[in-house]
């Protein structure tokens, strides 16, 4: 029985001498619901409401759950800390909702490239194009190529890598500073795939600016050329590389059209996509991830 406000009154006139039909008809309430509270005086001399035993009614009711769904549905990044704060319950009441009812899972947002509007339709028509180049070409023929810049200090994971300190410690000197220097020695590296070779990464020289000649010289002449020539025997192959300043320049293009016909130009490959190119979201993930956690004391 849900408790009733009338149990003051209907103590009151029960002590009075007063029927249970008399009480009723005079509060204009049920019977039954007299009886009840007459039964509970006779039991404990008083009309309170005795405090129920077991577990506390729960919070996750159908309007809780519409309310967190709605709230994730204008903004998918919402805190659950801030969601339990706003609606007064507690963070693992949220989180059940979210996991259990909502069939929801937190995923940390994904690194990419901004694409504006226009580069996003420029990179579509491109894309195009390569579907119908590649149906007259074979994938198999291309060497992926890319540079990259490694740092003697890799960057830390501020997610990972955590101190246990007692409340008193957190903002003493015990406390690690997570830092990098703000000009870290490093070495740039280029390198090469296909789908059944490699090329040698080729480590260019610290303070060396990878301008055209140097470009031309070193990557394409003394590296590439040699390693495509045996590798594809002779025989057609396709040279992927980004449009930096350096391979783009009108030197450059000279020596590619000579050594390395049918090279993806400008008109094929889509700028910003580091996602088509095999060397950025896979090979060189792979050797980050054999340096990672590791300081080094020099760029040899």
């Amino acid at each position: 029985m849900k408790s009733s406000p009338h149990r003051p009154s209907i103590e009151l006139l029960f002590k009075r001498g007063l029927g249970s039909a008399e009480i009723a008809r005079r509060l204009q309430i049920s019977s039954s619901t007299v009886r009840s509270v007459v039964a509970a005086i006779k039991k404990r001399g008083d009309a309170s409401e005795v405090k129920k035993s077991g577990r506390p009614r729960s919070v996750n009711t159908r309007n809780t759950r519409a309310i967190i769904k709605k709230r994730i549905i204008r903004n998918d990044g919402l805190s659950l800390n801030r969601m339990a704060s706003q609606l007064g319950i507690a963070r693992s009441t949220v989180q059940s909702i979210v996991k259990n009812d909502l069939k929801l899972k937190s995923y940390k947002l994904r690194r990419g490239q901004y694409l504006s509007d226009k580069s996003k339709a420029m990179r579509l028509e491109k894309c195009r194009k390569l579907l119908q180049h590649f149906q007259v070409r074979r994938v198999s023929d291309v060497i992926w190529t890319d540079e990259k810049i490694f740092t003697i200090e890799p960057l830390p994971n501020r997610q990972n890598q955590r101190q246990l300190l007692s409340k008193d410690d957190s903002m003493s000197p015990k406390r690690r500073l997570a830092h990098n220097r703000l000009f870290p020695k490093s070495v740039m590296v280029w390198a090469g795939i296909t789908a059944t070779g490699k090329t040698p990464l080729v480590f260019i020289e610290r303070n060396v600016k990878i301008n055209s000649e140097v470009y031309q010289k070193i990557v394409l002449m003394d590296n590439l050329l040699p390693l495509v020539t045996q590798h594809f025997a002779g025989g057609p192959f396709i040279l992927q590389q980004d449009w930096a300043p350096s391979h783009g320049s009108r030197s450059t293009l000279a020596v590619l059209e000579a050594h390395f016909p049918g090279f993806l130009d400008k008109n094929l490959w889509p700028a910003s996509s580091p996602d088509l190119n095999p060397m950025d979201f896979s090979v060189w993930g792979m050797l980050e991830g054999k340096i990672a956690g590791k300081v080094f004391a020099t760029v040899d």
